[in-house]
C-alpha cells in the first residue's frame, strides 16, 4: 500500500513560500499577551492562516494548513489521546479487532447528532465510510484493503479487511482518517459527484463546531454547536482569515486583532513575543523532524561508504541548537518519538566528521549539491550549517533552494535531483508505517531521492502484515536498522509544535500527528 503525495497541501505550501510549515522555532517561557487590547471577547477566537486551505471536505481535504477546520468541524470513530500515540474512542464508545487482524467492530455512542440534527448510527457510519473510497480522492488509501462493511444494529459497525493491516486503527485515529458525514446532505446534495460540490463550502459533521461561512481564499467562520455530544465548548466562535505574511500576522497578534498564531513564527519572534505581557508561548510534541535525504544515485555519495562517514560528520546537536533553539531536541531515533519504544529503530551515530575527512582527500571530485526545501525557512539556515561543515572537510559544496512543488516532483526528475536534500516533515499517523513507506519505501510517494532497500521494504511489508504488537515493532526495527545501515537518510532534530497565544485561553489540547492546530473545543477561557 503506498500513500499518495498531498498534492493540495504542497500547493498550499507553494503559495505560502517559506511561510507555512516554520511553526515550531520558539522561545521558552510563558508570558502575558495582547489580550488587553482584544478587539473581541476571549469567546470569539480570531486566527490566520498562511494560504488558503482549499477544500474543507474529509474525503479530500490532505493538507496540514486546514487542520483546525476538519477536525473541529468532524470526527471520526477513534481519535489520539492528547500527546500521545494511544488511540482512545470518539464517536466509537468502544471498540475491538479479532485476533486474526481482519474484523474491527465499532460500538458506537448514543445521542450523537450531525448538525443538521441527523441521528449518528451504523448505517450513517457506513456511508461515510463508502464515500471515501467512492471519492477517491487522496486519504481514500486508508480503506484501500477493506472486504466489506456490517452494521448489526444502529449502534454497532464492523469493518473487515482483505488481509491484516497493523495500521488500520492509526488510519481511522488520523486527521485525514475517515470522518462521519450526514446521510441527509449525502442525499440531499448527491449531485453526480457524491455532494462534492456541497462539501466545498458547507460541513456535515458531528464535531463540536459547525461551519457556518467559507469563502474560499478569504476567510472560514466556525460556529459553536450547541447540540454536541461531548462538553460544549466555551469558545463561541472562530474567524480565520488568510494573511500570508508572518510579520503582519505579528503586528495583528500584538494589536489584539488575532487570539492566536498557531504556525509560522520565527526563533526570534516567539523569543520577543514570550516577553510581552498578556500572550504566552505554548509548546507541543509532534510526529515533525528535520532531516538530510542522500542521493544514492549520482555524485560522490553513491558510494556507500561516503554516506555512512556523512552520517557521522552531521553535526546534529549543533544544527539542532542554533535553528531550532527551544523548539527541537536532537533526533536519535529514525521514526519520530514515541512510534517505535524508546531503544528501538535507533539513528545515533556518533560525530566524528574524521571519518569522512578521511575519505574526501582521495576524491577525484569533491563537487556536493546541497539544496534544501524552501517551503520552511529554517531549512536554509540548516543547509548553511551543513555546508560550512562538509566545506571544512575538504568538499566543494553548494546550496540552493527548491519550491516545495519541485521537491515533490522530485521522483519524477532524476537528473534534477540533488545530492542531499534537507526538509523537514510529518506523517499521516501516529503508526511506522505511515512514515517509512512514504518517504523511505523504494515506491514511496515522498522517497525523494529514490533510494532503494529492499529489505526494509520487506520489513515493512512484514510489519503491517503482522498482528501481534510485539512483532510489528521488531519487523519496523528491522526496517528502520536497514534504512540506517544505507546512509541515505539522516535524521537531525525531532521538531516540537509552538502556538503564541494570548493569556485569556487554557486547556490546550493537541494531538502529536496533528500538526498546525489545537482541540478548540477544550480550550478555557478566562472567567468562561
Amino acid at each position: 500500500m503506498s500513500n499518495p503525495k498531498r498534492i493540495r497541501w504542497m500547493a498550499s505550501c507553494a503559495l505560502a513560500l517559506t511561510l507555512v510549515t516554520a511553526a515550531c522555532g520558539g522561545s521558552s517561557s510563558k508570558s502575558g499577551g495582547a489580550a488587553s487590547k482584544s478587539t473581541s471577547s476571549g469567546d470569539v477566537i480570531n486566527l490566520a492562516y498562511n494560504a488558503d486551505m482549499q477544500v474543507p471536505d474529509p474525503d479530500i481535504f490532505y493538507e496540514i494548513e486546514g487542520n483546525s477546520v476538519t477536525t473541529s468541524v468532524y470526527e471520526g470513530l477513534v481519535r489520539y489521546k492528547p500527546n500521545s500515540t494511544e488511540i482512545e474512542g470518539a464517536l466509537a464508545d468502544t471498540f475491538s479487532s479479532s485476533p486474526d487482524g481482519l474484523t474491527y467492530t465499532f460500538h458506537l455512542r448514543s445521542g450523537v447528532t450531525f448538525h443538521d440534527g441527523t441521528p449518528m448510527d451504523a448505517a450513517a457510519i457506513k456511508g461515510s465510510f463508502e464515500r471515501r473510497t467512492q471519492v477517491n480522492s487522496a486519504p481514500a488509501y486508508m480503506l484501500a484493503d477493506v472486504a466489506s462493511y456490517a452494521t448489526p444494529d444502529a449502534s454497532t459497525f464492523v469493518v473487515t479487511l482483505k488481509k491484516p493491516v497493523s495500521a488500520f486503527l492509526d488510519y481511522l485515529a488520523a486527521p485525514y482518517g475517515p470522518k462521519a458525514v450526514s446521510p441527509k446532505v449525502l442525499a440531499d446534495h448527491a449531485g453526480t459527484d457524491f455532494a462534492q460540490s456541497w462539501l466545498k463550502t458547507h460541513d456535515a459533521g458531528t464535531g463540536p463546531f459547525t461551519m457556518s461561512s467559507f469563502v474560499p481564499a478569504q476567510h472560514y467562520t466556525l460556529s459553536r454547536y450547541d447540540a454536541y455530544w461531548g462538553t460544549k465548548a466555551q469558545v463561541k466562535t472562530i474567524n480565520i482569515s488568510i494573511v500570508p505574511d508572518i510579520s503582519t500576522q505579528r503586528l495583528m497578534l500584538e494589536s489584539g486583532e488575532l487570539s492566536m498564531i498557531i504556525h509560522g513564527l520565527s526563533l526570534s519572534d516567539i523569543s520577543s513575543l514570550s516577553k510581552e505581557k498578556g500572550l504566552q508561548v505554548q509548546r507541543f510534541p509532534a510526529l515533525f523532524k528535520s532531516l538530510l535525504f542522500v542521493n544514492e544515485n549520482k555524485g560522490i555519495f553513491k558510494d556507500k561508504a561516503l554516506r555512512n562517514a556523512l552520517q557521522k560528520a552531521v553535526d546534529k546537536a549543533s544544527i539542532t541548537t542554533q535553528v531550532y533553539g527551544d523548539n527541537g531536541t536532537v533526533s536519535t531515533q529514525f521514526l519520530p518519538k514515541g512510534e517505535l519504544p524508546d531503544g528501538m529503530g535507533m539513528d545515533d551515530a556518533p560525530y566524528d566528521p574524521s571519518v569522512l575527512k578521511g575519505l574526501v582527500a582521495g576524491l577525484a571530485s569533491k563537487k556536493v549539491d546541497l539544496a534544501y526545501s524552501s517551503d520552511d525557512a529554517r531549512n536554509q539556515r540548516a543547509a548553511e550549517l551543513i555546508q560550512t561543515e562538509l566545506s571544512a572537510l575538504g568538499l566543494d559544496v553548494t546550496t540552493r533552494a527548491i519550491p516545495i512543488a519541485q521537491v515533490f516532483d522530485l521522483p519524477n526528475q532524476k537528473a534534477a535531483a540533488p545530492d542531499l536534500l534537507y526538509a523537514t516533515v510529518n506523517p499521516d499517523a501516529a503508526h511506522p508505517d505511515t512514515w517509512v513507506r512514504i518517504f523511505d519505501n523504494t515506491a514511496g510517494s515522498l522517497n525523494w531521492e529514490q533510494c532503494s532497500v529492499p529489505a526494509a521494504d520487506s520489513a515493512m511489508d512484514a510489519g503491517l502484515a503482522a498482528t501481534d504488537k510485539a512483532a510489528v515493532q521488531a519487523d519496523y526495527a528491522k526496517s528502520v536498522d536497514a534504512l540506517v545501515d544505507s546512509g541515505c537518510w539522516i535524521n537531525v532534530a525531532d521538531i516540537q509544535e509552538v502556538i503564541v497565544a494570548s493569556t485569556a485561553y487554557t486547556n490546550f489540547v493537541h494531538q502529536l500527528p496533528t500538526l498546525f492546530t489545537i482541540r478548540f473545543g477544550d480550550l478555557k477561557v478566562s472567567g468562561g
